[in-house]
């Protein structure tokens, strides 16, 4: 006999409403012995108001990249505007005087993101993302100081784009990378490893993760990369450095060179700063989301085009070092609409023939890989007979630009579209037992992965 009724069905709860965080947000602002000097709150009744908008416009089927996130900046105009636009709750506004002092204040905690000047000596248990200079209208050498790399990089991107009095701006380069590929290059300041361990440990971490690693003079590197006409890190993707305690120090780096920078701390031991040449800003956010285990949906610009490849195109085969020398991203699995083959062409390295048929063909899986305009035109100029680019037909029903290739030059080819993947075909290959298609059909995706 139980003493109290047993519940045979689950509590629903309810979700947490935008209004309701922005009233956690702005109280938590304000209990205790006071709110903090660094932050000149609205008024609450303002706040809740444009909390209950939010909501609204939730409800009625918007999703805005900031939705219920609560912020502050030292900006006022165009930033506040554009943060609301991306529908952010804005608390307050900061003290123009620097991020030092709120990197290192647990009141920060009250809030999901704030944009200041200043770079900070320490992050704390926050991530810190500067942008490239000019991208973010207002005051140079600002940045954003967030609870992570996903809401720093969507706040940065809300707030991207030429202001209004134009004065600095920038955009980005027709040719801009989207990431570099499994396997980074990264510059670290030569250091000794029994006086750095936790420095030590997080370039363990990079080099398990699969970057190409290796050891700077720093201060060395620093005076070749601000002489005249000098590109900085080039030769690398990013340099990774402690935030302190090192001369040159981060601030010095980001305050002389022109570049990206991200900051973090691995494991929360290990405050490091992760600097990428300018525009390569998605490179510094890719290495803090492999530390970190949070990346944001989308790269930082979303402005690319999609790109659908197969065979030797994909990750970790013999010419996928062409996606990656354009920048491309992978940004997961593409399966095509049922009617195509794949058949094997002659030459070397091996790589298979997708093309679209009226009858006898599949659904085949490849790799969607996020490229600028530019690097897809250099991408089809290095194209060899008888590929080409063309529309592919994706099994959710949109038509995305693809690799195909010649119908006269597959004629000729092996058909090996019961396969459905090149590399699902491949593992085949390399135990000599070629497998065929059961009596339950063609072999299944999972051999695909």
């Amino acid at each position: 006999m139980h003493p109290f009724p047993v519940q045979t069905e689950s509590l629903v709860v309810p979700p947490v409403s935008i209004h309701q965080r922005a009233v956690a947000a702005y109280d938590g602002m304000t209990r205790g012995v006071g709110r903090p000097d660094w932050i000149r709150l609205r008024e609450r009744e303002d706040v809740l108001v444009d909390a209950k908008h939010v909501d609204e416009r939730i409800q009625s089927g918007e999703h805005p990249p900031l939705a219920g996130a609560t912020v502050a900046t030292a900006e006022t105009g165009e930033h506040v505007s554009r943060l609301v636009q991306a529908g952010a709750i804005v608390l307050g506004y900061v003290d123009a005087a620097g991020a030092d002092r709120l990197a290192q204040d647990p009141m920060l905690g009250a809030l999901d993101a704030v944009w200041t000047p200043g770079w900070p000596q320490r992050c704390g248990t926050h991530v810190v993302f500067r942008p490239t200079a000019g991208l973010v209208p207002g005051r140079s050498g600002s940045q954003v100081i967030a609870r992570d790399v996903a809401i720093a990089q969507r706040t940065a991107a809300a707030l991207a784009g030429p202001g209004s009095a134009g004065a600095g701006a920038r955009t980005w380069p027709e040719g801009v990378r989207f990431g570099a590929g499994e396997h980074p290059r990264i510059a670290v300041p030569d250091l000794d490893r029994a006086e750095h361990p936790a420095f030590a440990a997080t370039v363990d971490t990079l080099r398990a993760t699969g970057a190409s690693v290796s050891a700077i003079d720093l201060p060395a590197s620093l005076r070749r990369w601000t002489r005249r006409g000098a590109r900085p890190l080039d030769g690398v993707d990013a340099v990774v450095t402690p935030m302190s305690g090192l001369e040159p120090t981060a601030a010095t780096l980001v305050g002389t060179l022109d570049v990206a920078a991200t900051a973090v701390a691995d494991r929360g031991v290990a405050e490091l700063a992760v600097l990428t040449a300018a525009f390569d800003d998605q490179i510094a956010l890719d290495v803090v989301a492999q530390l970190t285990g949070v990346a944001a949906d989308e790269p930082f610009p979303d402005t690319g085009v999609e790109l659908v490849v197969f065979g030797a195109y994909l990750r970790g085969q013999p010419l996928n070092d062409r996606l990656i020398s354009i920048g491309a991203r992978f940004a997961g699995v593409a399966e095509t609409a049922p009617h195509y083959r794949m058949v094997v062409l002659p030459g070397r390295p091996a790589q298979p023939g997708v093309v679209r048929t009226a009858a006898g063909g599949g659904s085949l899986v490849g790799e969607r890989w996020i490229v600028s305009e530019a690097g897809l035109g250099r991408f089809l100029a290095g194209l060899a007979e008888p590929m080409a680019l063309g529309g592919i037909d994706l099994a959710e029903g949109r038509t995305a630009t693809g690799l195909l290739c010649d119908p006269v030059a597959a004629s000729a080819g092996r058909d090996i579209t019961d396969y459905r993947c090149w590399r699902a075909y491949l593992r085949q290959l390399s135990t000599r037992t070629v497998r065929r298609p059961t009596a339950n059909g063609p072999i299944r995706r999972p051999g695909c992965g």
